[in-house]
């Protein structure tokens, strides 16, 4: 009987309600005060910091929903989920959740969800997780989006008894907020860069001899974070961290460029280095990043290269080449258009 009301629900629209829409302040959007076996009495739960903005709940059915809508003070927001605020709020609500106190939490999933499908937007950021809550288990959903300048995040929480129906309940629940969405959508700036190429090199200030070592060290990484199989980019953006492989590329990269003839002081010291065996001794040694953790690649002879160090680098100095800087967040999934 709970299934045929969701799929009724379904097959109508969640906006068909008796009762006047409800506005989620302070934002110009509006919900059913009914949804399904949800309903709410409309009030806004305020915080005491006016950027953390307002919450309003909904109950019902053995179900609790929670809706947010804030700005975080931050300026601008975006409207989708594939941009780096939204992505960011994104992940402090999973590490919320994770760290709420519940018993075996587990992320089951996330993904980016079709509001509106099977178009393509409006999009928002999903977690699905399952936890022990009074001694209970729990499936839990987690969506963040952006729109009119503001995040709007919803929980929603059931009873694992209800699990037959739970996708259901997702499905209007995305449907109704998609419905709610899309008239507040900002035009889309056709002059607007595809966001995958926001890559930003920050050359590290030198000489001329160091700046172009530099922009070929930092080429190279750039590169090596686009291709196929990239390195693990920041989550929500960032500065791009290489791996022990991709550093060693990208030093390899500036010996290569120096042997043709671009020449520079940082180019022949690292030529230098290889010449005598050492490069990937060096690399880990004086260019190691806390991510690559303590056990180095099997076959470094770093006592050896220690000991060449004192002789040959007495007065080498080991660069600061800038850094790549990733302007949009790591790509999810995209849920299927012909999803529930």
């Amino acid at each position: 009987m709970r299934r045929i009301w969701w799929v009724g629900l379904l097959t109508v629209t969640p906006l068909a309600a008796a009762e006047e829409p409800l506005q989620l302040l302070p934002s110009p959007l509006e919900l059913p005060r009914r949804i399904g076996p949800l309903s709410t009495d409309g009030r806004a739960h305020g915080f005491d910091k006016p950027e953390l903005g307002t919450a309003y709940q909904y109950k019902g059915g053995g179900m609790l929903l929670t809706v947010y809508v804030y700005d975080l003070g931050v300026n601008d927001i975006p409207d989708g989920a594939v941009n780096v605020p939204v992505c960011e709020q994104f992940e402090d609500a999973k590490s919320d959740v994770i760290q709420a106190g519940y018993r075996d939490v587990v992320l089951k999933k996330e993904q980016l969800v079709r509001l509106s499908p099977p178009e393509d937007l409006p999009l928002a950021r999903e977690a699905e997780f399952e936890m022990l809550r009074d001694g209970r288990t729990t499936i839990s959903w987690l969506w963040i989006t952006g729109v009119a300048k503001q995040f709007v995040k919803l929980r929603f929480s059931l009873d694992a008894d209800f699990r037959d129906e739970a996708l259901d309940a997702r499905r209007a629940l995305l449907t109704a907020l998609g419905t709610a969405i899309k008239p507040h959508l900002a035009p889309a700036d056709p002059a607007a860069g595809d966001p995958k190429k926001q890559v930003n090199i920050q050359v590290a200030q030198g000489n001329d001899d160091d700046m172009t070592a530099g922009l070929t060290y930092l080429a190279m990484l750039a590169a090596q974070g686009e291709e196929a199989d990239p390195l693990p980019k920041p989550v929500c953006g960032g500065q791009l961290i290489p791996d022990y492989a991709a550093e060693l590329k990208a030093l390899r990269t500036v010996v290569v460029v120096h042997r043709e003839g671009v020449r520079s002081p940082i180019g022949k010291a690292l030529a230098e280095l290889e010449d005598a065996g050492f490069l990937e001794e060096f690399t880990w040694s004086e260019r190691h990043r806390e991510e690559w953790g303590d056990s180095a690649p099997d076959g470094l002879a770093l006592d050896e290269y220690a000991r060449w160090r004192k002789k040959h680098l007495k007065k080498f100095r080991n660069p600061s080449f800038g850094d790549v800087v990733i302007g949009y967040p790591r790509a999810l999934p995209i849920e299927a258009p012909d999803a529930l």
